[in-house]
């Protein structure tokens, strides 16, 4: 979840695109959160300077080394963080920040099943820097967007003294980065996972936030299988932050990793959805074959030495044409979003091609009758008469909602109120506790709002009519029309 080690380009390097020096290392031990890769030189995150492109030329800036500092060093097992989060262990260390495993204490105060969180602190030299700081407080306001089951929840972005840290839900598994290595992978497991990174990145492209830095590394698989996203991108927000005590400088650092960073990275365009295709089509490359299609060559070396991606076998025709279209190297060839590639990649518009126009009729017509005609007093089915797995998610995911409200963690409440509504419709206390969350929303909103002002309640409205659950509430329809017509 963190930037990786501090690492120095050499620009004559040949067949290797980067030669590494690596600083200090993860002290990781475990597999609680990924660990830095330290294999891959090519996969180290750069700090770029500005520099005309000159085919295989990129000048980097090496990170500057960890400056000691007392109130970091005191983040050791059992430090108690805002009176509130009881430190573990260090999971891992980057160029920008460390990662603890710690123990909420207000959870284990209200008897919470599961106590734990990872914490991220900004270290080293950027501790120093107020950039960095608005950078932590970025990467919280786009992960806190994110409710997405295969997107990191992040909880909350704030401050001990000197200390600023996030804190975000602790994951068991491995890095992608392990699970692309192994061999005789299933097939079918394989593109599941595919499918389930592109709707993720699809997801986020929607809410208008680009990743900017994805790769295996930052992509994590739980022990229950699942896929999630991480890291949104704090090296790229940093960039983006100009040092108010001084006036904007072209040699402003960004971050990018060399092997995964498309071609316009490289130039230093500002963030685009096609940057995480780029991306994305080279992870499910590997994900399939096993190998990086470029060589682990940057896209600027790549294209200048006009490789092209072998055809992966044993895949049909349409997924390869998803996957080649994201390794484009110039960006108006490549897919223009993740939701475009995973619907190339599924084959969705082949689906809806090879029904019958009859077919698609009585689906569309059956589709009328349940959106017009569906009873919406309560649940179709009783709640005790739920199979008991389904009626314990119900209650697992309705107390987690219910206390990420009181904790006013509205996206955290938000996203399992959605899941509990989804496994059992219209369930009153379900819909009690959105009630809720509606009644908060709608509170904030000020009776006779600025134009500023009505520009974000409108977003905000947006957003919120995404959710299932609450795409057809009529209070919150009735703000959006209200402040459409003022």
């Amino acid at each position: 979840m963190i930037s990786d080690d501090k690492t120095q380009l050499n620009p004559d390097a040949d067949d290797k695109e980067a030669t590494a020096v690596v600083g200090e290392q993860s002290s990781r031990q475990d597999s609680t959160l990924p660990k830095d890769q330290t294999a891959r030189d090519d996969d180290r995150t750069l700090a770029v300077q500005h520099t005309e492109i000159d085919d295989e030329q990129t000048r980097v800036s090496d990170t500057p080394p960890d400056q000691a500092d007392p109130a970091l060093d005191a983040l050791v097992p059992g430090y108690l963080l805002k009176d509130r989060f009881k430190l573990g262990d260090k999971l891992g260390q980057g160029g920008m920040g460390a990662v603890f495993r710690a123990t909420d204490q207000r959870k284990v105060e209200t008897g919470h099943p599961d106590p734990s969180v990872a914490i991220k602190v900004i270290t080293g030299d950027f501790a120093h820097d107020a950039r960095a700081f608005v950078a932590l407080q970025r990467e919280t306001d786009k992960s806190q967007t994110l409710a997405h089951p295969n997107i990191i929840t992040v909880y909350d972005f704030d401050r001990d003294n000197s200390i600023f840290f996030m804190t975000m839900e602790s994951l068991t598994g491995s890095t992608l980065d392990d699970y692309i290595q192994l061999e005789n992978k299933d097939k079918s497991e394989v593109l599941g996972y595919i499918h389930d990174l592109a709707n993720a990145i699809a997801y986020a492209h929607k809410r208008n936030i680009v990743h900017s830095d994805l790769k295996p590394a930052n992509i994590f698989i739980t022990d229950n299988n699942t896929l999630k996203v991480l890291d949104f991108g704090i090296a790229r927000a940093y960039s983006a932050i100009e040092d108010p005590s001084t006036p904007s400088d072209p040699n402003e650092i960004s971050g990018l990793t060399p092997t995964y960073a498309s071609y316009e990275m490289f130039e230093q365009k500002p963030p685009h959805p096609a940057d995480d295709v780029y991306a994305l089509g080279l992870i499910a490359y590997e994900m399939l074959s096993g190998e990086h299609p470029f060589e682990r060559k940057s896209a600027l070396r790549a294209s200048a030495k006009n490789l092209k991606p072998k055809r992966i076998k044993g895949i049909s025709g349409y997924q390869w044409q998803a996957i080649a279209k994201a390794l484009e190297f110039k960006r108006e060839n490549r897919w223009q979003d993740a939701e475009q590639f995973r619907r190339k990649f599924t084959g969705a518009g082949r689906v809806v091609r090879q029904l019958s126009v009859a077919l698609l009729a009585a689906v569309l017509s059956f589709g009328a009758y349940v959106l017009f005609f569906q009873p919406e007093a309560g649940p179709d089915i009783p709640f005790d008469q739920l199979p008991p797995a389904t009626q314990e998610k119900v209650t697992n995911n309705l107390n987690e909602g219910r206390q990420a409200l009181s904790f006013g963690d509205i996206n955290g409440a938000l996203f399992y109120l959605d899941k509990a509504h989804e496994l059992h419709p219209r369930n009153p206390d379900v819909v009690a506790s959105l009630d809720e969350l509606v009644d908060r929303m709608l509170a904030h909103m000020t009776a006779i709002p600025s134009a500023e002002e009505r520009s974000l309640y409108l977003y905000q409205l947006s957003e919120l009519l995404k959710y299932p659950a609450l795409s057809q509430n009529a209070r919150l329809l009735d703000k959006q029309k209200e402040l459409e017509n003022p």
